[in-house]
């Protein structure tokens, strides 16, 4: 391969992602090879990330000038950019999910119903049928928590045990789920299990207003977002004199 054919492609890219305001990639250097009986100079990254931000000037400047997209002030790149080595299969793969995984951790406001919510996900399930869950923490020995084959959005806070058992079986189906956990969004780390599922946008992960506490208080405010967002509800167990049954009650 001439230099050439090197600087229009000899390079390898592999994940990457567009964010609002930055952009991850992970780009392979090929090796140096012979050009009439020398080493031809090393395509760097330095050149691959020049030639990168060129075409995209280029390309943005002709939209602009055809009244498809706005001027833009100044410059669209900033000056440098930020490298790192990967020295083996296993940092290549943690880089690759954390590219992946980079669009799910972007915190997006809005609201539903009247109701403000954060999340990371897709927010479009929330606009889908729901099934809501809820379910005491303590159920009897023998109790059905496997839920309802449905094409429906399930919505919870998959907080107590049985609800975190249950979440497992809908992720391993590849279910649609809402999920309105315990703590903020900010700082919370996304359970490994959870990647495929937000990945595959079949999961959104929505902090309500009242949902920051992890308390009592907070836990029935997000039950009763569930109760009211629902189409319909699934229940495995009620304890009899518990915080579920008198939300239940006071509906």
């Amino acid at each position: 391969m001439g230099s050439r054919d090197r600087r229009r492609g000899g390079h390898k890219a592999l994940p990457y992602v567009v964010m609002p305001d930055h952009f991850h990639g992970l780009i392979r250097i090929p090796a140096r090879e012979e050009e009439g009986g020398h080493k031809a100079r090393p395509y760097g990254l330095g050149d691959a990330i020049c030639a990168f931000k060129s075409r995209v000037v280029v390309k943005y400047i002709s939209g602009v000038k055809a009244g498809k997209w706005p001027r833009f002030p100044g410059k669209i790149w900033h000056r440098n950019y930020y490298e790192m080595i990967v020295w083996d299969a296993e940092a290549e793969e943690n880089i690759s999910r954390y590219i992946r995984m980079n669009p799910w951790k972007l915190i997006m406001e809005g609201s539903f119903d009247g109701n403000p919510f954060r999340c990371i996900g897709n927010p479009n399930l929330l606009n889908l049928a729901k099934v809501g869950i809820l379910c005491s923490r303590r159920v009897p020995r023998g109790t059905d928590l496997n839920p309802p084959e449905c094409d429906e959005v399930f919505i919870s806070g998959f907080h107590s045990p049985p609800e975190r058992e249950i979440l497992s079986v809908l992720l391993e189906r590849r279910a649609r789920v809402i999920c309105c956990p315990a703590w903020g969004i900010d700082l919370m780390r996304i359970p490994k299990e959870w990647l495929p599922a937000l990945e595959g946008n079949r999961m959104m992960v929505l902090e309500i207003s009242a949902g920051l506490a992890g308390n009592l208080a907070s836990a029935e405010e997000r039950n009763r977002f569930v109760l009211k967002h629902a189409e319909r509800m699934w229940m495995p167990h009620v304890s009899s004199g518990g915080m579920l049954e008198r939300l239940l009650g006071s509906l």
